[in-house]
């Protein structure tokens, strides 16, 4: 089961909070081909697509992703912690 820890909840609402999104616009985890940066996946600001998953924190939408990328990532925990590379996001695959 795909998993966002209360933490990666905490920091992606203050993230969502801290932009000026259009309404309809929101964080989205994405993983290539969406993704093209650094690492393999990232957040992105996106709309919101048929078949969509969303995380919810203090009843606010602030994360979305596809559904169909969860079967890829089942096993998995989204979390946000300290790094040698500094704060961010992880996405610990078990």
């Amino acid at each position: 089961m795909f998993t966002v820890t209360e933490e990666a909840k905490q920091e992606l609402k203050r993230i969502y909070d801290s932009r000026s999104l259009d309404v309809g616009m929101y964080l989205r985890l994405a993983i290539p081909p969406v993704w093209t940066g650094y690492g393999d996946f990232g957040i992105v600001i996106d709309s919101e697509q048929e078949g969509d998953i969303s995380v919810l924190f203090q009843d606010q939408k602030v994360l979305i992703l596809e559904g169909r990328i969860t079967t890829q990532i089942s096993n998995s925990v989204l979390d946000f912690k300290e790094t040698p590379d500094g704060n961010r996001f992880t996405l610990d695959v078990f």
